[in-house]
């Protein structure tokens, strides 16, 4: 990567777009990112900015962030087995700090007219699908502070085109992993299938950096658009260190009788902030999320969540599991909308907490918002302690209390882990969990 400007600036954002011979269109959609950037606030901690009441923002010196670095020399962790000849994925992308550092795809992929690449090379190889769909109606631009400066600042970024009636069973997988200090990732990835396809995605955020380490900030962003009679299925394990702020927006259109699966594992940061939703905008769309969080240590993790039904003969289904630990906080605020001619939805969602010691804090707020008058939208929460009946029982039969309660947690998160499509993935998960059973 040439040398570039660091520090948040448009100065830094135009000398990038420059250098990679960025279309006028881009170079003003990230004029207009920079401009809403310098007008809309910094939310922290406050009902006053909409969709922000338990979200913990520390003070942020953007000044001193380098929103474009290189791969460096430095490999990957091998803990992330990304060549285990037992999970061949349809195709894998890499991006290593604000560059692709590996791309493949598999022939299979690639004579069915699939394209997989990093989204900056998209911008000139399919301009017109990247134009139409790119923070356009999915995730605007001016949604809040930090979806501004994604605008401004995205580099490399993930595309995954899928043409109609192709069916992949393999999964795709993409990484995007950072080892520099002081950081500033605006990892963005696009999804978009045409009419009764198939496509399976795992994307993966990983650091090394430890809490103390210097800040590191993601404002991630992903946008998918599930073409008609289409399934879409996107697992995402985030493990970053305790030292990242990540700020995710992960939004799904899903058309006429599509699906979208959601799997989503919030494991790492210090502080992440994750909105999620699916727009069901065609008749017989559907959607189902699986939404796993562990914070421990001071870690602070906050969901915003909506199923949003825009049109008649909807449904969705949600469940989120969440365990605390140590003095870590959590934020849920997760809901239901169904506009007035979303007439004969069907739309449930829960959320189950579970608490590890009395340290730790949980702010549980699910919500309805309802205009339709025939429907059937529910929502349930259940929060606790660990069963001490349920330790000891273990005890009993030869387990230690820190074995019980592995054990426990364990089962608790594994619904929504066994349906990773990778074993590799799944086992890392589960390692990443028992590590942070063990503090």
């Amino acid at each position: 990567m040439p040398s570039l400007l660091q520090g948040l600036s448009w100065e830094a954002a135009e000398q990038y777009s420059v250098q990679n011979n960025e279309p006028d269109w881009l170079r003003q959609k990230r004029r207009a990112g920079w401009d809403a950037f310098l007008s809309l606030p910094t939310p922290d901690w406050t009902r006053g900015i909409r969709g922000w009441w338990s979200s913990v923002l520390k003070p942020l010196n953007f000044d001193e962030l380098r929103p474009f670095t290189a791969a460096g020399a430095s490999s990957l962790p091998g803990n992330l087995d990304l060549d285990d000849p037992k999970d061949v994925p349809a195709g894998l992308i890499v991006q290593h700090n604000s560059e692709t550092a590996r791309l493949e795809l598999s022939e299979e992929a690639r004579s069915k007219g699939v394209v997989l690449s990093s989204l900056s090379d998209a911008v000139k190889t399919h301009p017109e699908i990247v134009q139409k769909y790119f923070m356009t109606r999915c995730v605007p631009v001016d949604e809040d502070r930090f979806t501004a400066a994604h605008a401004a600042f995205w580099s490399g970024g993930v595309f995954l085109y899928v043409p109609a009636n192709v069916v992949l069973e393999n999964p795709f997988r993409s990484l995007y992993y950072t080892d520099q200090a002081q950081a500033a990732l605006f990892s963005h990835t696009l999804i978009v299938t045409g009419a009764n396809t198939r496509v399976r995605l795992i994307e993966e955020h990983f650091s090394t950096g430890q809490a103390g380490d210097a800040f590191v900030l993601d404002s991630g962003v992903t946008e998918i658009f599930v073409g008609e009679n289409s399934v879409v299925e996107y697992y995402n394990p985030q493990e970053y260190g305790e030292n990242v702020t990540s700020i995710a927006v992960k939004r799904s259109m899903v058309g006429p009788h599509a699906i979208q699966r959601w799997i989503v594992a919030t494991l790492g940061g210090d502080t992440s902030r994750l909105t999620l939703e699916s727009v069901m905008e065609g008749e017989g769309a559907h959607s189902e999320t699986t939404g796993l969080g562990f914070p421990i240590h001071k870690q602070h993790f906050d969901t915003q969540f909506r199923q949003l039904h825009t049109v008649p003969h909807t449904t969705a289904n949600a469940v989120f599991k969440q365990v605390l630990n140590d003095d870590s906080q959590l934020g849920f605020r997760g809901g239901i909308r169904t506009l007035k001619k979303a007439q004969f939805t069907d739309s449930f969602l829960q959320v189950h907490t579970l608490y590890l010691n009395d340290a730790s804090k949980a702010d549980i707020l699910p919500y309805l918002d309802v205009d339709a008058n025939d429907v059937r939208c529910a929502h349930g929460a259940t929060t606790g302690m660990i069963d001490k009946d349920q330790i000891f029982y273990l005890q009993s039969r030869g387990l230690s209390w820190t074995e019980s309660e592995e054990m426990i947690v364990a089962g608790f998160f594994d619904e929504g882990i066994q349906r990773i499509p990778l074993e590799s993935v799944r086992e890392r998960l589960r390692e990443s969990i028992l590590v942070k059973l063990e503090g």
